[in-house]
């Protein structure tokens, strides 16, 4: 839970690319960990990528999403929101 903070802010964020892309009912998002890291203000160069990387793990350990590296070991990842999310940010912001 050292990322919980993070984690959070991470979750918010996400939902509203979602949320900015049309809600698509798939809920999947492609993601650049660099970029994540700068939008965050997570820390510069591998402390950034490593926290917003522990981040994505404990949102996966709680369900909100899940995420696969297609590219390996890049910092490009795909994530798809799980259901429970998606379900709340329709009911919040009408989509």
């Amino acid at each position: 839970m050292a990322h919980a903070g993070l984690a959070d802010r991470l979750e918010m964020l996400l939902v509203l690319r979602w949320l900015d892309e049309g809600a698509p009912a798939d809920g999947e998002l492609t993601l650049s960990v660099d970029e994540l890291a700068a939008e965050l203000e997570a820390g510069g160069g591998r402390g950034g990528v490593r926290g917003v990387m522990g981040a994505l793990g404990e949102l996966e350990e709680r369900g909100a999403l899940e995420v696969s590296w297609p590219g390996g070991a890049r910092a490009e990842a795909q994530a798809r929101l799980g259901e429970h999310l998606r379900q709340d940010a329709r009911q919040l912001f009408g989509r």
